[in-house]
């Protein structure tokens, strides 16, 4: 390149023109070689940076690509991981059915003969020996409905897991039949607000859900008549409802422990188990909701949960008195 630009120069020089436009020429020229050699050091570093950055990119392609494996192995192990944590689960829960099935035999043994003793030789052992079959009978009992209830629990949600069409007001008179006896000794109040709204939902789910809720509300009333009151709102793209009782009420702080299978929060002397509560949180759970309660203590408690819905209908105000919204008659 220099050798041909010499060669350009010496023909310049060699021009028959006068000094005057000869040196113009040559500036012309020199200007001219300045912009060539500035062009080609900016191609060069153009090209340098080009094969850098090629570089970069080809080296930040590999990289994704192993992320992307990495990514897609680990994906892979996670639902390798989640059907196995299913399967596993579904193991606990079709043994939890059987091993409390099976303990039911021996059991009623043990509570009818604890019973015949006691009805035959209840008076010719003595007090303690009383005492001591009294034990045995209650203990029998208990048990049996610890048993029972455990088997219910297992069952939730598996006896039937399709979601259909629920009304309302189907499933709050069947659950008044179901507690006919508890809501005829103590006059028990129950309302509903909207007995109208159908949802789409897990019937058996649903029933228990209710039936446990609303029969607290009965059960741990005390010194007036229990009154329990059913309402709904609509939220985005779920159904919220609050079951509100006027019962004994209890600490806030017990949110977590209270829907734990077995935990029992009032004395020994009341009936039940402690699993309601456990069968309420696992029937939302099936539904993909969230429960938790609001309680004050001698006042009653709110609980509170929600049925998420793929669909929610048009909406108006309701006509009832409290805040409760339901679907737009078409």
């Amino acid at each position: 390149m220099k050798e041909e630009l010499n060669s350009i120069n010496s023909l310049i020089d060699e021009l028959n023109i006068d000094e005057k436009n000869k040196r113009e020429l040559l500036n012309k020229f020199t200007d001219l070689q300045k912009k060539l050699t500035r062009t080609e050091f900016k191609l060069d570093r153009t090209l340098r940076d080009k094969t850098i950055s090629s570089n970069v990119l080809n080296t930040t392609i590999k990289e994704l690509e192993i992320q992307k494996q990495l990514v897609e192995e680990n994906s892979m192990q996670l639902q390798a991981s989640l059907k196995k944590l299913e399967v596993s689960f579904n193991e606990l829960e079709q043994f939890a059915y059987i091993a409390s099935h099976d303990l039911k035999s021996p059991l009623r043994t043990i509570s009818n003969f604890g019973q015949l003793l006691q009805r035959n030789y209840g008076d010719k052992m003595g007090d303690e020996a009383d005492q001591f079959i009294n034990f045995i009978v209650t203990g029998a009992q208990h048990m049996n409905e610890v048993i029972s209830d455990l088997l219910e629990y297992s069952r939730v949600g598996n006896k039937n897991k399709d979601f259909t069409i629920v009304k309302m007001i189907d499933i709050i008179d069947l659950v008044k039949f179901n507690l006919a006896e508890s809501i005829n000794e103590t006059n028990a109040d129950i309302i509903i607000d909207n007995p109208n709204l159908e949802l789409k939902a897990n019937r058996s789910s649903m029933l228990q859900l209710f039936q446990n809720l609303i029969g607290n509300g009965i059960k741990f009333c005390e010194g007036k008549t229990p009154v329990v009151k059913i309402t709904c709102k609509a939220l985005e793209n779920a159904w919220e409802f609050s079951v509100t009782d006027n019962g004994v009420g209890m600490e806030e702080s017990y949110q977590d422990k209270v829907f734990l299978p077995f935990q029992r929060l009032n004395s020994i002397e009341r009936p039940g188990t402690g699993i309601g509560l456990a069968i309420c949180k696992k029937s939302v759970k099936i539904h993909g909701g969230e429960i938790r309660y609001e309680s004050k203590v001698g006042e009653g408690t709110t609980f509170i949960f929600t049925i998420p819905q793929a669909e929610m209908p048009v909406l108006e105000e309701s006509v009832f008195d409290s805040n409760v919204i339901v679907p737009q008659t078409k």
